[in-house]
C-alpha cells in the first residue's frame, strides 16, 4: 500500500467509527441496552447528559416491571412511550395506561414503577431536569 492509502483508509475509518457508533446508540435497539440486575427485562441507555438535565431510553420486555423508585436529582421528569404500553404507577396516584406516542409528567423526585403489560416491548424514553450544580 503506498502512503497515499494508508492515509486514506485512516481517515475513512476515524470517519466512519463514531458515526457508526452514534447509529448504534440512536438506533440500536435494546441489544446495546444496559440491564438493571434488581429488574430482569428492564435495560437503558444513557442518550444526554447534560448539567440541566438527562435523556434515558429505557426498554422493558413483556412481563417486566420496573421496581418502585425515585429519581433524587431530578426537579421535573417527563416519560413518554415510544413503543408498546405500559402501566404507570406514580406514589399516591391511581395507575395510568399509556400507550405509543403517549407522555406523562411527573414532579422530580417522585416514588414511581412501570409494568409492560403488552406483548411487545416498551421503549421509553425519559427526560429528566436536573437541580442546579
Amino acid at each position: 500500500m503506498t502512503r497515499r492509502s494508508i492515509a486514506v483508509t485512516l481517515l475513512v475509518v476515524v470517519a466512519l467509527v463514531p458515526a457508526g457508533l452514534l447509529l448504534l446508540q440512536v438506533f440500536g435497539g435494546s441489544a446495546w441496552a444496559v440491564p438493571l440486575r434488581h429488574d430482569p427485562g428492564i435495560s437503558w441507555t444513557l442518550l444526554t447528559e447534560r448539567p440541566r438535565y438527562r435523556v434515558l431510553r429505557d426498554y422493558a420486555e413483556p412481563g417486566a416491571t420496573r421496581s418502585l423508585h425515585q429519581h433524587a436529582d431530578a426537579t421535573w421528569h417527563v416519560l413518554t412511550l415510544a413503543t408498546g404500553t405500559l402501566v404507570l404507577t406514580v406514589d399516591g396516584e391511581a395507575p395510568v395506561k399509556l400507550s405509543a406516542g403517549q407522555s406523562y409528567s411527573l414532579k422530580g423526585g417522585v416514588t414511581h414503577t412501570f409494568t409492560n403489560l403488552g406483548t411487545e416491548t416498551a421503549t421509553i424514553i425519559e427526560v429528566f431536569g436536573k437541580r442546579r450544580p
